[in-house]
């Protein structure tokens, strides 16, 4: 469900020459992070054990759901209109 209404919101809101690179850097964040916390997973799985680290990773995903949950997006009954474009003629 979250996917599907942040790509929803993020393509209505950019404008659409810029919705490549925005969806591109988006995925490059999102994405790019996954090997770190696979290695960091397996360092601290080994130092302190695999119950301690899922522990660690269960608190990671409520802290990192915070941003999302106390922001404004939450209470937005309708999607913003989309943004003007400019044809530069003028």
């Amino acid at each position: 469900m979250y996917n599907i209404t942040q790509l929803s919101f993020r393509q209505r809101v950019c404008p659409p020459p810029l919705l490549g690179r925005m969806n591109a850097s988006v995925r490059f964040v999102v994405w790019g992070v996954q090997p770190i916390g696979a290695v960091v997973g397996g360092f601290l799985g080994q130092a302190i054990g695999i119950l301690p680290t899922l522990w660690i990773a269960v608190a990671g995903t409520a802290v990192a759901t915070l941003p999302v949950a106390l922001s404004p997006l939450t209470r937005m009954g309708q999607l913003p209109s989309a943004p003007e474009i400019e044809d530069g003629h003028g």
